[in-house]
């Protein structure tokens, strides 16, 4: 099941979305706690309010390391029993060898998982220390450059998991022919899913193959993002020379320009 956002969660239970500390301007609505704030609220005996049972959803800017903080805070108070805290997507996060990553708060994907002939699903896992957050957050909506991010992982962790020859998953150097994004709504730190339709692949040659997807950043009922890739799977070694290639023509052109060109004044004059 997808961890989209959920209108109701049944008789006598109430809802709480969880959103990272980054988030705290997000956090000012209804129904929505940093993690902070829910475990100074536990810790103060002031959550849940009134019966029944809570599920507490986290969206975006939560860490597995988080869970584990309001679940002690939980324990502590004895509301276990009280308090459904459901990280699946979390504990499903796309592994170093699909997602291309080395770091895992970099990782902004669960692993694809398969809803229909050449249609995929993944859920958006962004982490308050991920790269594409770490200088750049304005209002209560996260950026477009991670949605276009959030793409480009989804369409590399899908041709490495389901498309691939065996002997080429994890030996394989991607190339984006042609990117294109349009966004739709804005991008809330709340549950979203990553969608990823294959158009078309085939493999010309054995050591490449060429993809056309399409994929939607979709959270609630609203696609916040849509972008038309086309994109290269080529064989490492294949790359690396074709690569290198280009370098030294690169450095070359470079320095012939730079040989060319007038000298630049030798002197600075103060003002």
């Amino acid at each position: 099941m997808p961890h989209e956002i959920a209108e109701t969660t049944g008789p006598g239970r109430q809802a709480l979305f969880l959103v990272g500390d980054v988030f705290g301007a997000f956090a000012h609505h209804d129904g929505v706690r940093t993690v902070s704030e829910l475990v100074r609220l536990i810790s103060d005996g002031e959550f849940p309010e009134g019966p029944g049972e809570v599920v507490v959803t986290p969206g975006q800017g939560v860490s597995r390391f988080d869970v584990d903080y309001v679940r002690d805070a939980l324990a502590r108070r004895g509301l276990t029993d009280r308090v459904l805290l459901d990280d699946t997507a979390l504990r499903a996060l796309a592994g170093r060898e699909i997602a291309h990553k080395h770091r895992p708060e970099n990782v902004l994907i669960s692993r694809p998982r398969r809803v229909g002939a050449d249609r995929f699903e993944s859920d958006l896992v962004v982490d308050a220390r991920n790269e594409v957050m770490s200088d750049h957050l304005t209002g209560q909506h996260i950026q477009g450059m991670l949605a276009m991010e959030a793409g480009r992982q989804m369409f590399i962790a899908v041709a490495e998991q389901h498309y691939l020859a065996p002997e080429a998953v994890g030996r394989s150097y991607f190339v984006i022919d042609s990117f294109a994004t349009r966004y739709g709504s804005f991008l809330f730190p709340l549950p979203a899913v990553v969608r990823c339709h294959v158009v078309a692949h085939r493999s010309p040659h054995r050591t490449r193959t060429v993809f056309h997807c399409e994929l939607t950043v979709v959270q609630g009922e609203s696609e916040t993002a849509v972008i038309d890739v086309r994109f290269t799977a080529f064989d490492n070694q294949v790359l690396h020379t074709k690569e290198t290639r280009a370098a030294r023509r690169s450095l070359k052109e470079s320095a012939a320009r730079l040989a060319a060109a007038e000298p630049a004044p030798s002197g600075v004059r103060a003002s």
